[in-house]
């Protein structure tokens, strides 16, 4: 029986030298569509200047020509720039990144995604005109600020990234909703059975081109952040994109929070310390649970911050802090704080030797938390009670 696919076109752009990613690129998208997207009705297509036909024109302009039918756009770049194309661009490269921005910023292309393989160190130290710039292209995307990219250091690795790119374009399309500029957290196999289906390219509508929302920066930044290993320049970026968006003294400060935990996470500690102390300034005299909880978890990432750079003792005090303003709330989204500043406590004596009130803490943790129905809680618990009889 004849059923309707929505297909999304994703385009690859890259100089020469990147056989692998662009093999990669394919054999990726189709993999995804038979185990995700066929079931679910939505579909993505591979599109390069391998699928762009000979013409009458600048060869450039063919592609350029494809780049607009797309939904989607990823660029990869190593140590190769390009040539010229005839247009007044450096390279071809150059001049499909560009066109890309455009098609983004007028809500034709749904998300960018920016990757640089890793360069031998070697090559950087005797770096020819191609590689200076692609490295100079790279320190104005780092300074500009506006767009998210990713590192990698192999062709498999570039694949892994782009396959959670896949899946979020496709919760994106069950949700409604186009995706912004972002790299995150998460042989086309219906040629067979082109006959019998109703193929569509998907564009975004009116409803689908809102600018990203202040919820999605804080959940990109949340789930950025628990990857293993972080990605915490990711999440820097989404994080104070939804700084900016915040309206009130909660958001403002959840996405303070996440701002200082990826700076932790990137070592620049100073800074870290920095953005929890400013929530901490600002939430002093907090009166709501949900401010409150906001503060309390600044002061805890502030202490674990000074742990982390040997200042202990200003850590414990911070823990104290915690437990001593909160430690008598029953709101639920105070209770975890409460329970990490105990064994945040408790392992930081017991990294000084100060054993008994070590077991003190982890004890006070058990007393409090012992029957916690909260995963999370319930976890600290069993931490506690594993140092306790370490």
């Amino acid at each position: 029986m004849p059923r309707t696919l929505t297909e999304y076109r994703v385009f690859i752009g890259s100089p020469g030298g990147l056989d692998e990613e662009r093999k990669g690129f394919r054999a990726t998208i189709d993999r995804f569509n038979e185990v995700h997207g066929n079931p679910t009705g939505v579909v993505f297509a591979a599109v390069g200047w391998e699928e762009t036909l000979g013409g009458v024109g600048r060869p450039q302009a063919l592609i350029n020509e494809d780049l607009r039918g797309c939904d989607y756009a990823v660029f990869v770049l190593h140590d190769r720039w390009g040539s010229p194309t005839g247009n007044g661009k450096t390279s071809g490269t150059e001049e499909e990144w560009d066109l890309a921005l455009e098609l983004y910023a007028a809500n034709t292309i749904r998300n960018i995604g920016l990757f640089f393989k890793d360069v031998d160190a070697a090559r950087l130290r005797d770096a020819g005109p191609q590689l200076i710039k692609v490295l100079d292209f790279k320190k104005a995307i780092e300074a500009e600020r506006k767009h998210l990219f990713k590192a990698y250091g192999h062709a498999d690795e570039f694949c892994d990234t782009l396959e959670r790119h896949l899946a979020r374009w496709l919760r994106d399309h069950g949700a409604g909703r186009a995706a912004s500029l972002s790299i995150g957290p998460d042989g086309p196999s219906v040629a067979a059975e082109s006959h019998s289906l109703a193929v569509e390219t998907a564009k975004p509508g009116a409803a689908e081109t809102a600018a990203p929302s202040l919820a999605y920066w804080l959940g990109e930044a949340k789930a950025l952040l628990e990857l293993t290993p972080p990605d915490a320049q990711g999440a820097l970026f989404c994080a104070e994109r939804a700084v900016a968006l915040a309206t009130n003294d909660v958001d403002w400060a959840g996405a303070e929070n996440l701002r200082g935990a990826a700076r932790l996470h990137l070592n620049d500690l100073p800074g870290a310390i920095e953005t929890f102390e400013a929530i901490v300034v600002r939430l002093d005299a907090a009166t709501t649970p949900a401010e409150q909880e906001r503060l309390a978890t600044a002061l805890f990432n502030k202490g674990a911050t000074l742990s982390v750079l040997g200042r202990s003792d200003e850590a414990i005090a911070l823990y104290d802090e915690v437990i001593a303003r909160f430690g008598s709330a029953t709101e639920p989204a105070l209770r975890e704080p409460i329970a990490k500043a105990l064994v945040n406590k408790g392992v930081t004596l017991g990294a000084f030797k100060r054993g008994d009130e070590a077991i003190a803490a982890y004890d006070d943790v058990i007393a409090r938390f012992g029957s916690a129905p909260e995963p999370e809680i319930k976890a600290l618990v069993d931490k506690a009670q594993l140092w306790r009889d370490a």
